[in-house]
């Protein structure tokens, strides 16, 4: 067995949060001998960016760092910071090792891997919530299945992923911003009948349902929003869906 092992899908998705780095940081490191250029992430940032507690990313993190993935800078408190008790800071940063990880292509359709059959069924879910998948979101959906989000979970993401894609190309066209809201909360019924069947994990239905709700309402905190659902390379390097509702032709 080699080491480390590959990785699972929560450092999948913690790796993916890194790359994307902080939208205003920015910071210059020293690492392997290279001058890098890095929009590094706090502990507290990384939890926020995956949804997922501080104490329970420690693993995965050293997991990241182990196979060279990531790395991590520390900024020392200040000497006001250190009268205050505080400690220095950590920064996360993503490697080129781990950059080259997130650019492998997606898996072949084989018997072995993700099978036509779940693909079809990604389809007719993302066509249920209104949107129509793209040849790109044919691939982020082998890769979605591929990581263990079943056809359920993988649609939720790509209906929310385009959802904030549109509200941002909307602009600041207050009409067509507050016609999203009706759609959202549609989706939101929807995904709430999968998760009393079962078929949508609770966590999915709160994190996708929340993030649908808060990118969909005009409020100063929407534009953040945005652009943490938009962070994840891997679903934002091409568009992975489109919207099939009349607003969006309007």
């Amino acid at each position: 067995m080699s080491y480390p092992p590959p990785m699972n899908v929560l450092e999948k998705r913690l790796l993916a949060a890194i790359a994307a780095g902080h939208p205003e940081r920015r910071m210059e490191v020293s690492a392997r001998g290279q001058r890098m250029r890095i929009a590094p992430l706090t502990w507290n940032e990384v939890a926020v960016a995956v949804g997922v507690p501080q104490h329970q990313l420690t693993d995965p993190i050293a997991h990241l760092v182990a196979g060279d993935a990531i790395d991590s800078a520390r900024q020392p408190a200040g000497f006001f910071k250190r009268l205050r008790g505080e400690d220095d800071t950590t920064f996360f940063f993503a490697t080129e090792k781990g950059r080259r990880l997130l650019q492998v292509e997606a898996p072949q359709k084989s018997d072995d891997e993700v099978d036509e059959e779940r693909l079809e069924n990604v389809e007719k879910i993302a066509h249920h919530l209104g949107y129509d998948l793209t040849p790109y979101g044919h691939a982020f959906s082998l890769i979605s299945l591929s990581s263990g989000y079943n056809e359920f979970a993988t649609a939720t993401q790509i209906a929310l992923v385009t959802l904030a894609t549109d509200i941002r190309a909307a602009g600041h066209d207050i009409t067509k911003l507050m016609s999203f809201m009706p759609h959202t909360m549609a989706m939101i019924d929807i995904m709430k009948e999968w998760r009393d069947r079962g078929v949508l994990p609770q966590a999915i239905f709160e994190n996708d349902g929340r993030a649908m709700v808060k990118v969909a309402t005009v409020s100063p905190e929407q534009n953040e929003w945005i652009d943490k659902v938009l962070s994840d390379p891997v679903s934002t390097a091409e568009r992975v869906a489109t919207c099939r509702l009349d607003y969006m032709r309007n």
